[in-house]
């Protein structure tokens, strides 16, 4: 067969035309990627050395106030050296073991050397809460004198006395400390654990009697001047606690009162009227209920 000079052209002309036709697809492809790589956003990734580790000492379970520390009550954690700033922070559980909470400290808190002290041998959980200058003083109450069930180490209260005027004609009601901070309860501590079981060759009456007269025993976080009128007030008179709520630490400025107070006071009105009782009838008319409210 032979190819005539027409076909030859033909044949060249369609080949060119091939070439040319890729050419464009190319260069459009290449254009459309080029143009997707430069709006997509390139991420860069910085890789660092592994960060230096250093243990931090952090509470296990809320530990409040007065409470002595355990083993069980705390754990470590590893984190990096740069996200500890603050200082004093307890890097080895057995610096903290066997001291007391000078405040409170929740799970998961750090564990801060100003937050706890050192509780000797000789010093009990009462005794460690004490700043210098202050006294704990322990009175006796009761359920209704000293709100027994409803009272809770860490607490505030004010201090009513109630005794006899010096010239023995009238009973007077006097505020005499306010704002005062509760240690312990009997043998509970902020945490209601008990303090250490008596011996067990004591007989159990009498366990149930101390047990009785400790229950009704409140210490009072108090200085000396306080100290001495509570002293005197329990010496004179009754004692009675008043529950303060926590954010509640304004003093008030009040001079007591009497029986004839008492007798000439009035009733205070009521901060609301009661509302008019009304009846309700209903009048049924076929399938429509109406309510009819009478004056």
């Amino acid at each position: 067969m032979k190819f005539q000079r027409s076909d030859i052209v033909l044949y060249g002309v369609a080949l060119l035309s091939a070439i040319l036709a890729v050419g464009l697809v190319y260069g459009y492809v290449e254009n459309r990627v080029a143009e997707a790589e430069s709006k997509t956003e390139v991420k860069t990734v910085t890789v660092i050395e592994k960060p230096e580790l250093r243990s931090v000492v952090v509470a296990n379970r809320d530990i409040y106030r007065g409470e002595k520390i355990e083993i069980d009550d705390i754990k470590v954690l590893m984190v990096p050296t740069e996200g500890v700033i603050a200082s004093g922070v307890v890097m080895q559980p057995a610096t903290v073991v066997g001291h007391i909470a000078k405040q409170p400290i929740y799970a998961g808190e750090w564990l801060l050397e100003q937050k706890v002290g050192l509780q000797e041998e000789s010093q009990g959980a009462v005794e460690a809460l004490l700043e210098p200058g202050m006294r704990a003083l322990r009175i006796p109450v009761s359920a209704e004198s000293g709100l027994l069930g409803m009272l809770n180490p860490g607490d505030h209260v004010d201090v009513i006395s109630v005794f006899e005027s010096a010239d023995g004609k009238r009973m007077i009601s006097r505020t005499i400390l306010q704002n005062i901070e509760v240690l312990s309860i009997g043998q509970v501590n902020r945490m209601g654990k008990a303090a250490k079981q008596q011996e067990e060759d004591v007989k159990q009456d009498l366990k149930q009697d101390e047990a009785f007269v400790k229950a009704s025993m409140v210490a009072l976080n108090v200085n000396t001047p306080q100290a001495e009128q509570l002293a005197l007030a329990m010496n004179i008179g009754a004692i009675h606690l008043a529950l303060r709520a926590p954010a509640d630490v304004a003093l008030v400025d009040t001079d007591g009162v009497n029986v004839k107070t008492i007798e000439s006071g009035k009733a205070r009105p009521p901060k609301f009227k009661p509302k008019d009782e009304r009846e309700v009838i209903q009048i049924m008319q076929g399938d429509r209920v109406q309510e009819v409210i009478t004056q």
